[in-house]
């Protein structure tokens, strides 16, 4: 198997509709170009809503499964658990990735001779913001890395071989002890370790904004990533 396509679901009720239709066409677009992918989706705590939404995943081949975790880091790391590609990557049920993610993404990855982490070229942020940025390249002279300090360079929907995710699991979020951000504490720690991250031209991801993500229930929590080799609260 090549590559373990991820879906992570909560509470996103009729706005997962999209994204499921955006998630089958980039697999489906992967499947036609000869790459083998596995779709897995993972309902954690989900609303009745958001079930039946996901009624006829499996029919669609997709393996299913509900947790109980309450946290998409947590989410995310039972479904690599599951996986047995040799790639994985991510797609929150709110969001949606450009029809050839998967095969631009597996090509850019298969081609570049050393383990990376890829994301998308671009990001477009829409619903409650509506705003875009560059994925930024980690190995280009420009980069900055003192950046990470105050900033995340990455979304969270990225796409590398399936061991970093294993060997390095995402943080599960702690809002009541002033921690949060998985995504961005788990860029630091990969990029720490080694692993460049790089934007794989011409793919778009589309990152929805809404009230009660937690996303949102981080930024409106103020809270801070916890610290690792490059993020340090010390004088």
């Amino acid at each position: 198997m090549e590559v373990s396509a991820i879906m992570t679901a909560h509470r996103e009720g009729v706005l997962s509709g999209p994204s499921i239709s955006s998630f089958r066409e980039a697999i489906d677009h992967a499947r036609d170009q000869g790459i083998t992918v596995e779709p897995i989706v993972v309902l954690d705590r989900p609303d009745a809503l958001t079930r039946t939404m996901f009624a006829d995943a499996d029919r669609w081949g997709a393996k299913v499964v509900v947790t109980d975790f309450g946290d998409p880091a947590l989410a995310r790391n039972h479904a690599i658990s599951l996986a047995s590609g040799r790639y994985a990557t991510f797609l929150d049920a709110d969001d949606l990735w450009s029809f050839n993610w998967l095969v631009a993404a597996h090509r850019f990855c298969s081609e570049m001779g050393r383990p990376v982490i890829a994301h998308s070229q671009m990001s477009i942020i829409f619903g409650r913001e509506r705003l875009f940025w560059l994925h930024v390249d980690s190995d280009h002279p420009d980069f900055d890395l003192d950046y990470l300090q105050i900033g995340n360079y990455w979304e969270a929907l990225s796409f590398a071989p399936r061991e970093i995710y294993a060997d390095f699991p995402f943080h599960k979020n702690e809002l009541a002890s002033g921690y949060g951000h998985e995504d961005w504490h788990w860029n630091c720690t990969t990029l720490s370790k080694g692993f460049p991250h790089k934007p794989v031209p011409d793919t778009v991801h589309m990152i929805r904004r809404r009230h009660g993500t937690q996303s949102s229930r981080a930024n409106n929590s103020d809270v801070v990533p916890w610290p690792t080799e490059l993020v340090r609260f010390s004088r």
